[in-house]
Parts: C-alpha cells; sequence; structure tokens
C-alpha cells in the first residue's frame, strides 16, 4: 500500500493516575493498575512502596514501572516507563527523583533533586544542569502520591482549590484546578473503597482528568483521561494486556476526498475538539492565514475556521546571517529547548554547512527545510528530540519540526514547532494530528512551513493551527470535523502546460499486482486510478519522463513505449528512504568483506517496521537479507551506486546507496519498481 501522508504523533506519556498515602499510615508493599483504551486493557503499572533512608533522612521510596502497547497508522509502538520518587514522609513531596522512557528508537531520561527552593533538572548523560526557581507552596507531585488532595477536600472542607504544579514531563510549573465532585462507593481489586470524585483541569497543558481518591488514605483508586483509562487491579493485568489503536485520538474523517492537497489554497472548516499539551484561548486561533469564529472552553475547541495563507516568496528577507539578539520577543526562539538542542555541536555544524554562502535567510531556511525532507524518514515514534532524530535520520513530524527548529536556531534564524491538524486523503479525507515549523523573517512576520509534508517553503491551506507545541504529551482529540468549503488553486503556468500534452497515449489499464489499474485524465492532470485507494493526480513529467504524484514526491510513474511509439507498460516507482542503523552489531555481514563493499555493507532502520534490512557480502557477490525474503543476491546495475533484485515477476527492488560523506553510506534509497503491462491498445496509435 502507497504511504500517503504521514501525520504527526507526539509522545502521550502523562498517564493521570496518583496515591496518596499519609506519613505512617499502612501502606501495600506492590500495587497494580491496568490502563485501558477503547475498552482494550494496552498496559499496566506496577508501582512498590518501601520505607528507607536517603541522605541520612527516612523516605518513602516509590519504583513505578508500567508497560504500554498502541498501535498508530499502522506501526505498533511498545512503551516502557521507569519512575522512582524519594518522598519525604513530613510533606508528602519527592526530594529526588528519576524517569526513564523507552519507546523503542525514543529513549528520554531525567534526574531531578530538590535542593533548598530549586530544582535541579539534568536530562541525557553529559547534558548541562538546569536549575527551575521553585516558589512557595509549589506542588511536587509524583504518579503516587497526592496527599495536598486529602488535606484540601477532607482536612480543611474545601470544594475547589488552585495549585501551582511542578511537571516533570516539561519541568515548567503548571497551574491545575481541583474540583470536588462528590462521593462514591468504588469496588477494584477485591475491595470496597469510598471515594471522593475529583475533577482537575490543568490550564497550561491543557490536560482534563477525573480520578476517584479514597477518602481515608488518599489512594488514588481509578482516573478518566480522553484518551485511556486507569484503575486498580490484581497483578494478572501483566497477562491480559493487548495492544490498542490511538488512531481515533489522532483522526478524524470528513468524508471530502481532495487528491491534490498540496494546491489547497483555502478552506473553511467546523472543528469540535478537545486537545490536550496546552491551553488554547480564542486569540491564539486568530493568526495571519487563519481566522477563528467559535467558543474555547475549558480547552474544547468548538467552531468555525477559515484559512487562506499567502504563500511568500522570500522577497526583502532578512540578511543571512540574521541578527534578531536586541528583539527580546524573539529570544526564546533562538534558545535551545528541552527537544530543540539547537546548541549541539552536530547540529550546529551541519547546519553552518548546509548554509554556507545563502544570499540571505530565506535561502538559508529552505535548504535546512530541504534536507530535513529528504534526509529524515518517517517512523514511530523516531528519534523525538532534534539531535536523536538527526543521529536516526528518522522520526514523524513532531521530531522533523524539531530537528528543523534547532537548524534554523544554530544559524541565527528564529523558529517555532506548531500544533495542529493536517487534511489528507486517507480514508477518503481525514483530518490527522499533525506538527509543522513557523519561521520569522523580519517585517514579513513568521512563514508556516511543512518539511514532513514535503512543503518546505509553505503550508497549504489544509492545516489548522491550533498553537505552539510546548508539551511531549500532546493530542489532538478529534470529536468531529466539517469540511465547509475548499479551493484548490495551482500555477496558471504549469495549469497550461498541463492543458496542452496529450495524454491519449497513455489512458487505459495496465494490470497491477493485485489489481486492474487505470490511466485517466482528473482535473486536467493525467491521473492514476488505485482501486481501493484513490485516484492520484500526476505532475508533468520531469527531463527523465517521471510524473511524480502531486500528494507526494516519494511516488512516481513513468510509461514503455515499444518501438512504434505504443506505451506497452506502466512502471509505478514506491521510494523510500531507510537510514543506516545505530547498532555497532557487524556480525551478520562476514568478516571478510571486499574493500569496495564495505562502506556498504551494515544494518539499515526499517522505518515503521522495527526491522532492519542488512546489507552483507555472500561469496564475491553483495547480498541483501530482506524481512519476508531472506537473503538475497543483488546484482549491479548500470547507475551509480545501484544495486538490484527482481523481488517477484513484475517487481524489481532498487538498492541505492546515499553518501553525505567519505566512509560508510549513510542510508538506502530503495525503489521498489511495479511493471504493469498494458491490457489494451485504446491508445488511438
Amino acid at each position: 500500500m502507497l504511504k500517503l501522508r504521514t501525520f504527526g504523533l507526539a509522545a502521550t506519556v502523562a498517564v493521570m493516575f496518583a496515591v496518596s498515602i499519609a506519613a505512617g499510615a499502612d501502606k501495600p508493599d506492590t500495587l497494580y493498575y491496568a490502563l485501558d483504551q477503547n475498552g482494550i486493557t494496552c498496559g499496566y503499572a506496577e508501582v512498590r512502596f518501601v520505607d528507607t533512608v536517603l541522605e541520612g533522612k527516612p523516605v518513602i521510596y516509590i519504583e513505578d514501572r508500567m508497560e504500554l502497547q498502541i498501535t498508530a497508522l499502522g506501526a505498533e509502538v511498545i512503551g516502557k516507563y521507569h519512575f522512582q520518587y524519594w518522598i519525604d514522609p513530613a510533606t508528602g513531596m519527592y526530594t529526588r527523583h528519576t524517569s526513564d522512557i523507552d519507546q523503542g528508537s525514543l529513549k528520554m531520561g531525567a534526574v531531578m533533586t530538590v535542593v533548598g527552593d530549586s530544582i535541579q533538572l539534568i536530562g541525557q548523560p553529559g547534558d548541562d544542569t538546569t536549575i527551575v526557581a521553585l516558589p512557595p507552596g509549589i506542588i511536587l507531585q509524583n504518579t503516587r502520591i497526592f496527599r495536598f488532595l486529602v488535606e484540601d477536600f477532607v482536612r480543611d472542607g474545601l470544594s475547589e482549590v488552585e495549585h501551582k504544579v511542578f511537571s516533570e514531563i516539561d519541568g515548567n510549573i503548571n497551574d491545575i484546578s481541583y474540583i470536588l465532585g462528590g462521593e462514591e462507593e468504588l469496588e477494584l481489586a477485591g475491595q470496597t473503597y469510598r471515594a471522593l470524585r475529583i475533577n482537575f483541569i490543568n490550564r497550561t497543558m491543557g490536560i482534563k482528568v477525573t480520578m476517584w481518591v479514597d477518602a481515608t488514605s488518599g489512594l488514588v483508586l481509578k482516573t478518566v483521561h480522553p484518551i485511556r483509562s486507569t484503575y486498580l487491579t490484581d497483578s494478572g493485568v501483566k497477562d491480559r494486556v493487548k495492544s490498542a489503536d490511538l488512531d481515533n485520538h489522532l483522526f478524524a474523517k470528513v468524508g471530502t476526498l481532495i487528491p491534490n492537497v498540496k494546491s489547497i489554497s483555502y478552506m473553511k472548516v467546523k472543528v469540535a475538539c478537545d486537545p490536550a499539551g496546552m491551553w488554547i484561548t480564542p486569540e491564539g486561533l486568530n493568526v495571519p492565514g487563519q481566522k477563528f469564529v467559535g467558543t474555547v472552553e475549558d480547552n474544547r475547541v468548538e467552531g468555525i475556521f477559515e484559512i487562506s495563507h499567502e504563500r511568500y516568496d522570500g522577497s526583502d528577507a532578512p540578511a543571512f546571517p540574521p541578527d534578531f539578539s536586541e528583539v527580546d520577543s524573539l529570544a526564546e526562539y533562538l534558545q535551545p529547548a528541552d527537544l530543540i538542542e539547537s546548541d549541539a555541536p552536530e547540529l550546529v555544524e551541519k547546519a553552518r554547512e548546509l548554509t554556507e554562502g545563502a544570499e540571505d535567510s530565506w535561502e538559508a531556511m529552505m535548504r535546512l527545510s530541504q534536507w530535513v525532507s529528504d534526509e529524515i524518514s518517517y517512523d514511530i515514534p523516531g528519534g523525538g528530540t532534534a539531535l536523536n532524530t538527526y543521529k536516526l535520520r528518522m522520526g514523524e513530524c513532531g521530531s522533523h519540526s524539531n530537528l528543523l527548529a534547532a537548524f534554523c536556531r544554530a544559524v541565527g534564524i528564529p523558529a517555532r514547532v506548531i500544533f495542529g491538524c493536517l487534511y489528507v486523503p486517507n480514508y477518503g479525507g481525514t483530518f490527522g494530528q499533525h506538527a509543522w515549523n513557523e519561521v520569522f523573517m523580519g517585517e514579513h512576520g513568521w512563514i508556516p512551513v511543512d518539511a514532513t509534508a514535503e512543503e518546505i517553503d509553505y503550508v497549504d491551506c489544509g492545516h489548522v493551527r491550533l498553537g505552539k507545541l510546548e508539551s511531549k504529551a500532546a493530542v489532538f482529540n478529534p470529536d468531529t470535523l466539517e469540511i465547509l468549503d475548499y479551493r484548490v488553486g495551482g500555477d496558471a503556468g504549469t495549469a497550461a502546460e498541463v492543458a496542452a500534452e496529450d495524454f491519449t497515449p497513455y489512458l487505459g489499464k495496465y494490470q497491477g499486482a493485485r489489481s486492474v489499474l487505470t490511466v485517466m485524465v482528473q482535473n486536467g492532470s493525467l491521473a492514476l486510478d488505485i482501486p481501493g485507494q484513490m485516484v492520484f493526480e500526476l505532475n508533468p513529467p520531469n527531463d527523465n519522463g517521471e510524473r511524480f504524484f502531486k500528494l507526494t514526491e516519494a511516488v512516481c510513474v513513468s510509461f514503455e513505449m515499444n518501438d512504434s511509439g505504443i506505451v506497452t507498460t506502466l512502471v509505478i516507482d514506491e521510494r523510500q528512504r531507510i537510514p543506516r542503523g545505530t547498532s555497532s552489531d557487524t556480525s551478520a555481514v562476514g568478516d571478510e568483506v571486499p574493500d569496495d563493499y564495505r562502506p556498504l555493507v551494515g544494518a539499515y532502520a526499517l522505518p515503521m517496521q522495527n526491522q532492519n534490512l542488512i546489507v552483507l557480502c555472500q561469496g564475491d557477490t553483495l547480498a541483501a537479507d530482506i524481512p519476508g525474503m531472506g537473503v538475497t543476491p543483488l546484482e549491479k546495475s548500470e547507475a551509480d551506486n545501484q544495486w538490484t533484485v527482481m523481488a517477484a515477476p513484475g517487481i524489481k527492488l532498487a538498492f541505492t546507496f546515499k553518501f553525505e560523506n567519505a566512509g560508510q553510506a549513510s542510508a538506502i534509497m530503495l525503489s521498489t519498481l511495479s511493471y504493469c503491462p498494458r491490457l489494451d491498445d485504446s491508445s488511438g496509435n
């Protein structure tokens, strides 16, 4: 199946459950929680409580291990999370906290230590220490102890309270409102509890949760979050875990099919959604190129968006390198951030290399955007941070956007990451969660660009902007969307050129691997109808006779003719960039490798599959261990650095090795060539 268009998956790690155990109270040694999504138990948490000593002082040690299995965009993500807290029994707040997150290619960790009236944060090994000042009364909450809620609602008799809470996810201070909803009796894990039902709204991150807290001990028994619910259970939960699909929280079908999405020049869309990860205001939804009329209540967005971006042509762009050091409002968009390591030497060096000799800041930005679009493969969860994405050469849209922002900031161009949703033709027309960038171009203000969608110097008007992406736990969470109106506008010169071409020689039916394909005309363009997917409109041919899909530059078609000039075969070329893996294991490539092959052999990470393609030496020839095919000898083609193999009748794989610098190949550009013979002679020749 063709990869139509890609969305983003921001790491949704913050599961809203907690335990509050008063100092000196009886507490279990181990608790278990189930994590349910869409009625499926997709994960569990195992929590240990130990009375111990830290630096000569008694503490309650909490070890919280979680596992979560989800699928998104068809890719399976298995998350393993390990949190540790050392709690002061006198206050119920932690004095030390560590976290380790492992989602396959995305790995993150942090150590937090309270020192006086501040907290010290260290991220990955070797990172600098960040110190955050803590205001009086700050809540240092953890996943399991919320003593302050028992004090507020039981001891003090309050019905509503607001607290400033330190977020261990982002290292920021959040404003959270807690509202007592009443008392209920719950039966969980073989016990009956008298519970307080509490609603809380995080007015910094836009997260809304309902939780049930034991009225005596403060143990949180159950939580309901827009994405998933958690509840106290037995140890058998480990055997009940199955993978749950996250797509309904990322996508909303609209039933309106727009094939040429990159040329959407105007859209009017009705939206109802409950996004999390940022606090949304009506003012923040009205920006240049986008108008919003509607309501935003407790972060629920209901209203109509009109999007109409004027495409910036780079005129009067700031000089390069620019100097915005005196503009205070731009300072944060020039500095490194948690996910945007713009001061990392590797990123600074690469950004300078790519922009050397640029005439102005717009040209410099386009070079950086083009590199990210070309060199970073789409994968879930991907690299996450800018630096990790650069090293892995893969990631989802948030990863692409973090890297482009880091590149831009590294050379003095203000840049930020934007969160919202994007129209795609998948499933007959859909809006999906997405992230992209805005770059600052002086008097022209903030210009949106989308390297993930191959829109390196603009965004189409199918992008609905919700706000700046400032959280690791952002989610679209759509309810309903409806397209009320749209326009598709292309370049007039291109349209005239297409209209003048005679498509007759190409029209007709061709035998594909699974179905009969039809070449036709749609909206004045040559198009390919693939049953079960959609009609893909094609761009005019390039100098090599390749007609790329208007939807994506990852797929093109060409036509083979006989000696009489009659079209005999349709060739579909699906291209995928496969970066070299980070594994140091070279045992599979063999001990004796000819010098000519040595830069090529090794493991290459297949995006969206959690598998490797192994290139190895077999006898005196190059071979590939391809998942599902086994070890297959490759044949050298006439093209530079290219090897081929017939994978099946009518299907050829072409491996083109890419080099960034001297040494090992950095990636393989894999072309899957499908040769589809013509079934009729309706060309008119």
